[in-house]
């Protein structure tokens, strides 16, 4: 559906409703079964709101339509998915970079921890998966709708892109040759300045291998999250 109409689905609860509530312009059409509505009232006020076009479904007709729907499937243009940012910079700019981040559950769950912390985009390089991947949407409980998300052709271009903003590149890293992420934040704490007072981006590699040494190369600084486990590194979702 996606490639063919411009059009997609967005499946479950919390994703149709942040849909609804920040980009109810884009909805043409919602499907709720009574079970989803008893359980989340606030879709069908929401639905009504947004589009004349909305449809009760059997829990059959939802199976059929999507199997992890919940009761719950908007049809959205793909434009609800903000994927520029605004000309003027924010006076304090922080981003997240993911580079070919492949799995859909990591990288929704990424794109939720970014709308949390108040990130100002989330940046994907070419070999990430396609953030209107319905699992990215799903994982994002809908953060999907909250912030911009850029894909970029190369991992060059999006850095080459933060640079030009004057935001520094801080590369997530086991390596021992790095800046301890725990020192950073108690001395920005403190009132010292530090790269994470200023405007920066946080890079996140790829699940299985982290960042390339070309990666790494391109990044400011590199920093690593102490761990008094026995863990052998974090899950890149986790470390973010």
């Amino acid at each position: 559906m996606r490639s063919r109409t411009e059009l997609m689905l967005i499946e479950g609860p919390q994703a149709v409703r942040e849909l609804l509530r920040h980009r109810a312009a884009f909805v043409r059409d919602v499907y709720l079964t009574a079970e989803a509505v008893e359980a989340h009232p606030e879709l069908l006020t929401l639905a009504d709101a947004a589009t004349q076009w909305v449809h009760e479904i059997t829990p059959d007709v939802s199976q059929a339509m999507s199997g992890d729907a919940q009761g719950a499937i908007a049809v959205v243009n793909q434009a609800a998915l903000t994927t520029t940012l605004p000309e003027e910079k924010e006076r304090s700019e922080t981003y997240v970079l993911i580079a070919q981040g492949r799995d859909p559950g990591n990288v929704g769950t990424i794109i939720r921890t970014a709308d949390a912390m108040g990130a100002s985009a989330v940046l994907l390089c070419a070999g990430s998966v396609d953030v209107k991947n319905p699992k990215v949407i799903r994982s994002s409980v809908g953060s999907v709708f909250h912030l911009p998300i850029l894909t970029f052709a190369s991992f060059e271009d999006a850095a080459h892109m933060l640079h030009l903003r004057g935001v520094g590149l801080l590369g997530t890293t086991g390596n021992d040759e790095t800046h301890s992420l725990s020192e950073l934040v108690i001395s920005s704490l403190n009132g010292k300045e530090t790269v994470l007072t200023r405007p920066h981006a946080w890079v996140m590699g790829n699940e299985a291998r982290g960042l390339a040494p070309s990666e790494l190369s391109i990044c400011d600084t590199r920093i690593a999250i102490p761990m008094t486990g026995a863990a052998e590194s974090l899950n890149v979702a986790s470390a973010a």
